[in-house]
């Protein structure tokens, strides 16, 4: 079949007002802009779109499961209900990933046949699709110019975003260059008619969602120096660059400095329904981290009736141990002792542990101990998993009340080496805060300075000025 081109930007721009128009959204193209979501990745050589109008996607948080099959990257459009019935939606959406992985000497037609390649797309249609059919096509580089691709299409029956299966269009674009092959796959979980435009999409994203920054051969450099153990960055690499980011909340009184190295991403609606203030989280291929702050008003009301305030206690301690466990069923259990902030004249009990020194390090439970299915708030103090803070203050005026914290670490399935979470808990004026702090890999390497000064700058208890 010919070549097919990806659209400039405005081809994009119609394009989706072409999918506006499927879906019955042309009169808020009328008055709003229709544009895309950007992510990109210098180490990865690729950006990747996803809409943002009239039909928004969102991007999924890095799932360790994804490694085994190269992903670096996942998005997803859900519904709430069909358009054509009004009924609620039971898992229909859009689901997209994108692999990258070594190509070797394999060619981009010898790709697009291989079994193995094929069953990412297909394996979870489970021999229910239909037949498969291959088209070439091209997709955009940073130069401006086309570089040669393959997309393979098909449906059938799969499991949806709630594991109900349905019918599903599936489609995958391929691209190699520089050693390295691109894997973009797509699913529709739609309706019959499809009224929702999930394979349009499908189809716009196919020309439009993925870009390599650059197809240009590198000229081969002598072999280097080994880099010494724990060194996440190789040849070649080049670490994004951002500045240290102040964030005010005025109606809660405090301020906090996220460090450059943090990726902070920006809160959706759905997360400030559940009061998340604060959203960082990144990977790479030595490990991964996430910073979550939530900020639920200590006074609720539910269905008319006073609600108790959350109980930070049972959170840290009962609740947590059963949640821990049941995701790190075997191994050894460990915490941390705490250190003194590390910032000069600081005087903050929101710091963190120093993950790599094996002197802080304790095990509480030996690999292969018998452990209790329950373990009471009280146990999970006397063991030493969390403590309550006698010192309550966070910068130079805020001081809080119930103020907690506790480390435990262990190993989690599918995730290499140890993964190490650790929460504070304390209440403010109005608020009860829950912050989660997760590391898996060797990420406490690359991130843990950068976490220990973004909890450090933090400050309550401010009065602004208007």
């Amino acid at each position: 079949m010919p070549a097919r081109h990806a659209p400039n930007t405005l081809g994009r721009l119609f394009a989706l007002g072409l999918l506006a128009a499927a879906v019955g959204f042309a009169g808020l193209l009328s008055t709003t802009t229709a544009h895309a979501k950007d992510w990109d990745s210098e180490k990865d050589n690729v950006i990747v779109s996803i809409p943002e109008s009239p039909a928004p996607w969102e991007w999924l948080s890095y799932n360790a499961q994804w490694a085994k099959a190269g992903i670096i990257k996942g998005a997803r459009r859900g519904l709430t209900k069909l358009k054509r019935t009004g009924k609620a939606a039971d898992g229909h959406g859009a689901l997209m990933h994108l692999a990258v992985r070594d190509a070797g000497e394999m060619t981009l037609k010898e790709a697009a046949e291989d079994d193995k390649i094929r069953d990412f797309l297909l394996a979870r249609l489970k021999g229910s699709e239909g037949p498969v059919k291959s088209e070439e096509i091209t997709v955009d580089t940073g130069a401006g110019k086309a570089h040669p691709a393959i997309v393979l299409r098909t449906s059938g029956k799969a499991a949806n975003l709630k594991s109900k299966e349905g019918l599903c269009t599936a489609y995958m674009v391929l691209a190699v260059t520089k050693g390295k092959l691109y894997l973009l796959r797509m699913y529709a979980f739609h309706a019959e008619h499809d009224d929702d435009g999930l394979i349009y999409d499908l189809d716009y994203m196919e020309a439009n969602c993925l870009r390599l920054i650059s197809t240009k051969e590198s000229p081969k450099a002598k072999a280097a120096p080994k880099k010494a153990d724990g060194d996440a960055k190789r040849d070649g690499e080049k670490e994004e660059v951002r500045e240290d980011e102040t964030i005010e909340n005025r109606a809660q009184g405090w301020r906090i400095t996220i460090d450059g190295k943090l990726l902070r991403h920006e809160t959706t609606d759905e997360d400030k329904d559940l009061f998340l203030e604060l959203k960082c989280e990144d990977s790479d291929r030595m490990g991964g981290y996430s910073f979550y702050v939530y900020a639920p008003p200590t006074t609720q009301y539910i269905d008319g009736v006073k609600a108790p305030p959350p109980n930070l206690i049972k959170w840290i301690g009962a609740d947590w141990w059963q949640n821990f466990t049941v995701n790190h069923p075997k191994g050894e259990l460990a915490t941390f002792k705490w250190p003194k902030p590390e910032t000069k004249g600081v005087k903050t009990f929101l710091t963190f542990p120093y993950l790599g020194e094996e002197k802080a390090r304790k095990v509480v439970v030996k690999d292969g101990k018998k452990r209790a299915v329950e373990m009471s708030s009280s146990d999970m103090r006397k063991a030493g998993f969390f403590e309550k803070v006698k010192k309550n203050n966070i910068g130079k005026k805020g001081k809080v009340s119930e103020a907690v914290r506790g480390v435990m670490q262990g190993k989690r399935p599918r995730i290499p080496g140890m993964e190490t979470v650790v929460r504070y808990a304390f209440r403010g004026r109005a608020h009860s805060y829950r912050i989660f702090v997760s590391l898996w890999g060797e990420a406490h390497k690359k991130w843990g300075p950068a976490l220990r000064k973004t909890l450090e700058s933090w400050e309550f208890g401010i009065k602004f000025k208007d």
